[in-house]
């Protein structure tokens, strides 16, 4: 299939992806020292007021080229950022707040090692735009509450929660909490699981248990809409990242799991695919089925999500990364390795006779479909049985896929992304041959886990796919009209990072919110659609 672009594109916010801007190391006398400004810049006066709107567009431009690195609130632990040697910037500690104005324009101007020069990318006005943006941001953490104009909050006592409403796995609250209003309807955000630590995935049993896997290492359980205190034992590995019930599980009891394997002095890491049978609370009879590396880089973006499709055949996600001697990039599209691919396996870990490249020469016969970035979501369409992926652009070009059989995605050949010093990957968005994505998003939103709504639940949302946007923090409501993205809604802005959805057996939608900077500060939250009273 030709890829092509399409006028119906989210582009949520404008411009591309986040940049790295770097000022320094994150600790406080690093930033202090370790880079200074010429004495010249500190006389260069910012014309961008406190109070001007012009701070609106210092906040896009601070989501599109910093967020990745820097983190949603400037504190130096974005994502992408922890692959530096030489950590993002703490716009809140107070060795970079007093620096003068002109000295933070100054080193956006000018750049220095990952962080690059934006003189050639952005107007002195954006520039300016972007310093006011980070005197904001400091104010905000020091208890200067920033508008949180995406979410409509409506008075609680005007609406009820419909008693028809129920669900075997968490029991519905007796009263409205909060009431917020999107375009189509109006719903709660209720927190059901609280204090837990950095989870990536869930799992609803039939027993209506719920499984929650941690990437310490801990798979916990809901039991009676309560998190047990014991997880569940046996074969549990470290370092866990999905989960998901092989799809006769009520009779066979097995369970999948992806977990990562960190690179050592001697060897590289990587990203395995085991199972194990469930009984009770312990997991039995835990084997691997699937290893895909070594890579030379830590486990944060390995991929790994997991679905099955129909016919029962199992899929897996492997995020690009380093193998040998090229960079991660170039592996991407050679299909004698694992990095950006997605896997397609029988449910016990062999090969499918019928794989799209199980006969070529020189490929791995497990490869489904390649030219992938950061696979970070992998779903299965309940209604049409098709596979869908979410994967990270660099600066920019976060795509929702639907996957083909032996389809070539096209990074970083084909590509709406940007480096992060804003300079082009290609020069092409469409290509003979290359599949085009559902909807790419700029600047990027970082997406992870999402589902597909289906039914009454929740009027107006039939058919949409909802999106974890980990970097912006919120939720995406993707409308699809032929496989294409029509529209977006930003949901529940500065809710944190969403690292899963999903779609329980009860209806309701689930988010997996993970907290990397507090301790058991992670939590599940559910989306109750609300009735008027009036």
């Amino acid at each position: 299939m030709k890829k092509t672009t399409f006028a119906a594109t989210l582009c949520v916010g404008g411009l591309s992806l986040c940049w790295a801007c770097q000022f320094g190391t994150g600790g406080e006398a690093a930033d202090a020292n370790a880079w200074q400004a010429p004495d010249w810049a500190d006389t260069l006066k910012n014309p961008i007021r406190a109070a001007s709107p012009e701070l609106d567009q210092g906040e896009t431009l601070y989501a599109t080229y910093c967020a990745t690195c820097h983190g949603e609130r400037g504190q130096g632990d974005g994502t992408m950022g922890a692959e530096f040697e030489v950590k993002p910037a703490n716009f809140h500690l107070p060795a970079f707040q007093k620096q003068t104005d002109g000295a933070i324009f100054w080193k956006i101007s000018e750049g220095k090692g990952p962080m690059p020069s934006y003189k050639g990318s952005l107007n002195d006005d954006q520039r300016w735009q972007l310093v006011a943006y980070l005197r904001k941001i400091y104010d905000a953490k020091n208890n200067v509450k920033p508008e949180d104009a995406g979410n409509k909050y409506l008075p609680v006592e005007q609406f009820t929660i419909d008693p028809a409403l129920h669900s075997d796995y968490i029991p519905l609250p007796t009263g409205v909490h909060n009431a917020i209003q999107s375009e189509e309807l109006v719903f709660m955000a209720d927190t059901v699981v609280s204090g837990i630590e950095r989870p990536w995935g869930m799992a609803f049993l039939p027993d209506n248990r719920i499984l929650i896997t941690e990437r310490e290492g801990g798979l916990l359980q809901v039991k009676n809409g309560k998190l047990q205190a014991t997880p569940i034992g046996g074969d549990v590995p470290k370092g866990l990242r999905d989960i998901k019930l092989h799809p006769s599980f009520s009779t066979n009891k097995l369970v999948y799991l992806t977990y990562y394997i960190e690179p050592t002095d001697t060897d590289g890491g990587y990203t395995v695919l085991m199972r194990g049978r469930l009984e009770g609370d312990k997991l039995v009879n835990g084997e691997e089925l699937y290893r895909a590396g070594p890579f030379k880089e830590g486990g944060e973006t390995y991929g790994s999500r997991i679905t099955f499709d129909p016919a029962g055949f199992l899929y897996i996600t492997v995020g690009q990364r380093t193998i040998d001697d090229r960079h991660r990039w170039l592996t991407v599209q050679d299909k004698s390795n694992a990095s950006g691919k997605v896997m397609r396996l029988n449910d016990d870990g062999s090969i499918p006779a019928d794989n799209p490249f199980v006969d070529s020469t020189g490929s791995l016969p497990e490869i489904y479909t390649y030219g992938h970035r950061q696979p970070q979501g992998l779903t299965t369409d309940p209604k049409t049985g098709e596979i869908w992926e979410t994967e990270h652009g660099e600066m920019g070009g976060s795509e929702l896929n639907r996957l083909t059989y032996g389809g070539n995605f096209g990074w970083p050949l084909v590509t709406f992304s940007r480096n992060y010093d804003g300079t082009l990957i290609s020069q092409d968005t469409a290509r003979e041959g290359m599949e085009s994505p559902a909807a790419y998003f700029i600047p990027s939103i970082a997406p992870s886990g999402f589902d597909f709504v289906y039914g009454n639940m929740y009027p107006g949302w039939d058919g949409n796919v909802f999106i974890g946007a980990m970097i912006q923090g919120r939720l995406s409501r993707t409308v699809l009209k032929d496989g294409v993205a029509v529209h977006d809604e930003r949901l529940l802005e500065n809710i944190g990072r969403i690292r899963d959805v999903k779609v329980g057996p009860d209806q309701f939608l689930y988010l997996v919110i993970e907290d990397k900077k507090v301790k058991n500060n992670s939590r599940i939250v559910r989306l109750i659609p609300l009735k008027s009273k009036s």
